[in-house]
């Protein structure tokens, strides 16, 4: 896939986070439970999850289920925390303010996963230029939420 595609692509899920994490929210308020919107969120993407599949999907794939590492099924645990704390949060401190802490909190751990190279993604190391960045960020943060 071409650079200016992925940059594109990116860009596009982060307006979509943007927009899907509020209105999750917004679920959650028209049924008084944030559990049962976070249930709703999940069943509508098991859905998507399984027409995408059907139309795209490898079902070869499917065999290899069983050599998935156990400890790697938690990224539905996590999805399902991360959900369910942003249809929570959302509401209290606003969409705004929760964006500038999620995103330095992603790259504050972005920094340690990229340095260590872990859950096998390449090997970035830490710079004085990448911690100045990660401290403006960190910065801008604090002052922007204040």
């Amino acid at each position: 896939m071409p650079p200016i595609v992925i940059t594109l692509l990116s860009l596009l899920v982060g307006a979509l986070l943007s927009i899907y994490l509020p209105m999750n929210s917004m679920v959650s308020r028209h049924l008084g439970s944030a559990i049962t919107a976070n249930i709703t969120f999940f069943l509508m993407a098991l859905v998507t999850s399984i027409v995408l599949f059907a139309v795209w999907g490898d079902p070869a794939s499917l065999v290899r289920l069983r050599s998935v590492p156990i400890y790697l099924y938690l990224t539905g645990f996590v999805s399902a925390f991360i959900v369910l704390a942003t249809t929570y949060l959302i509401p209290r401190i606003g969409v705004r303010q929760f964006f500038i802490l999620t995103v330095s909190g992603q790259i504050l751990t972005a920094l340690v996963v990229g340095h260590f190279g872990l859950l096998s993604t390449p090997v970035d190391p830490l710079s004085a230029k990448k911690l100045v960045g990660a401290a403006l960020v960190m910065l801008g943060a604090v002052f922007s939420t204040l």
